[in-house]
């Protein structure tokens, strides 16, 4: 496979403090410590503060600022689960920054992350556990104009195809599936943005895009064609940090599962439902995309 490994994009994402969630000031005067070296040390240092690591899919208008003020209803309500504990919310744009941070000796108690992909990895490789996950599966989409000739996936050898993020799901699982149907020769380039990939077809720069679920619905319904989706694998995850005990695993599943009742603090995130996550599906997907 034919990569061009050109990284554009719209605008630069902010990474300023974050002023109004206040998690640049939360940690001042407090070590960012493990979850583990948290709960021995908190009755010395005064503070009992672990942290949630976010990550979410990179958009143009996307900012730190956004994301922790996003999470900071689900950071309060696990807080008050934890022994009333305060959970901060670290959120991290870049996703191999973030997989930086969570494979770091300071590991938060909990992440949450859409590059399903990078957690699985960090279950099988780096003994994160699952907690839970949305119901529905992950599927990337491929996406074309709406007068293109191409009609099926299979039809992409020697074909331009633009996709975001190299370390993204949607990267991993169209790759996984042309690769399925033994797609020869693609050539592939990369934008940063998954919204970046839409309008670059649109324009005519590249022949076809690999795209998101959200993308792909709004894509259609400005006029254009999917023509096709990759295999099912598992979605938006939240795990704990390796070495949390088991009773803890626990009633973190059973908070976050209450969630379901609260739809305020989901709609906050984004997520409709989480159900029980199992490890085997995290496995499964890197069995499908060789990672």
């Amino acid at each position: 496979m034919n990569t061009l490994s050109h990284v554009t994009g719209r605008r630069a994402v902010l990474r300023g403090v974050v002023g109004t969630a206040a998690v640049a000031a939360a940690w001042q005067g407090f070590p960012l410590l493990s979850w583990g070296q948290q709960a021995g040390a908190a009755g010395a240092l005064g503070a009992d503060r672990w942290r949630l690591l976010i990550n979410e899919a990179v958009t143009a208008d996307l900012s730190i600022s956004m994301l922790a003020l996003r999470y900071k209803g689900l950071a309060d309500y696990l807080g008050g689960q934890i022994r009333s504990k305060q959970v901060l919310v670290d959120p991290v744009i870049d996703i191999q920054n973030f997989v930086r941070q969570a494979s770091s000796e300071q590991k938060p108690l909990m992440v949450f992350g859409k590059s399903v992909n990078q957690l699985s990895k960090l279950v099988r490789d780096g003994g994160y556990q699952p907690l839970v996950r949305r119901p529905e599966p992950y599927k990337a989409a491929f996406i074309v104009k709406k007068d293109s000739p191409i009609t099926e996936i299979g039809q992409l050898s020697g074909k331009k195809i633009l996709m975001p993020d190299e370390s993204s799901a949607t990267v991993a699982v169209a790759r996984a599936e042309m690769r399925r149907l033994n797609v020869r020769e693609p050539y592939v380039s990369f934008t940063r943005y998954q919204d970046s990939v839409s309008a670059q077809v649109a324009a005519g720069l590249a022949e076809v895009g690999a795209v998101n679920p959200t993308i792909a619905k709004k894509w259609q319904e400005g006029g254009g064609r999917v023509i096709g989706e990759t295999q099912p694998v598992v979605n938006w995850s939240v795990l704990a940090a390796p070495g949390v005990p088991a009773d803890m695993v626990s009633r973190l599943t059973e908070s976050l599962l209450a969630l379901n009742n609260q739809a305020g603090i989901m709609s906050e995130i984004g997520v409709k439902q989480w159900v029980k996550a199992d490890r085997k599906e995290y496995l499964a997907l890197l069995d499908y995309t060789h990672e």
